[in-house]
């Protein structure tokens, strides 16, 4: 687990490993942003923007 872990880092650090972002909500909206998440309703990561 270490050594996966070491390489996740290594490519994330060179550029080669970006995470899926599912979708971005603006902050006034983080509670619906926060119900995507808990009902698994979207693909990837959920960002919040100011």
């Amino acid at each position: 687990m270490r050594r996966l872990t070491s390489d996740a880092f290594a490519e994330a650090a060179a550029g080669r490993l970006r995470p899926v972002i599912g979708e971005v909500f603006p902050l006034e909206r983080a509670g619906e942003a926060h119900a995507a998440v808990e009902e698994r309703r979207l693909v990837g990561k959920v960002m919040l923007e100011a």
